[in-house]
């Protein structure tokens, strides 16, 4: 057997919650990490990203009661819901056809959707935490490198904003364990 189906078979007998600060593939890791991704894919990702932080930020303002996490929440989606309609709004993206979501979003959600109190502050905060590194290197790259110069300028404008949030979320994470 090789190593990534060793890999493979030792993930699955892994519990999820320990998957899921890996949760991230290599196919979506080499993209983001691309220095030449196109306007298609950068559209796509970028509404997929805004649509994740809207809703799970939704989901956690339903259910938790964490004052600071709340008005973390509360801040995404306001941020991400103006960031989506300035994005519909370009026609160099309205000519795309952005997904709204993907399986790896849908699970995501669906696993911030079993938690409840402590556990669901703790899982929203880290996911945000990911969530926003991600959208981090998929906008300096584009803002670097992309093709489309609206699409570019859109990128650079919100790039602060997204390291901003990263750092926000960065900051309510719970100190781990030893």
């Amino acid at each position: 057997m090789n190593r990534r189906s060793l890999f493979l078979a030792g993930a699955m007998l892994l519990p999820a919650t320990a998957l899921m600060a890996q949760d991230r593939p290599t196919a979506v890791l080499d993209l983001l990490s691309s220095t030449s991704i196109g306007a298609n894919v950068f559209v796509e990702r970028a509404t997929i990203a805004n649509n994740f932080e809207i809703q799970s930020s939704q989901y956690l303002l339903e259910k938790s009661t964490h004052p600071q996490i709340r008005q973390f929440a509360q801040d995404m989606v306001t941020a991400h819901t103006a960031m989506s309609t300035e994005l519909r709004a370009l026609p160099e993206a309205s000519t795309r056809t952005p997904a709204t979501g993907d399986d790896r979003m849908q699970a995501k959600l669906a696993t911030l959707r079993g938690y409840e109190g402590d556990e669901l502050n703790r899982w929203y905060v880290q996911m945000q935490v990911e969530a926003h590194q991600d959208a981090a290197t998929l906008y300096e790259s584009y803002a670097q490198n992309g093709e489309v110069p609206a699409l570019k300028a859109f990128a650079a404008k919100h790039l602060p904003a997204i390291r901003m949030h990263l750092q926000r979320a960065q900051a309510l994470q719970a100190p781990r364990p030893q």
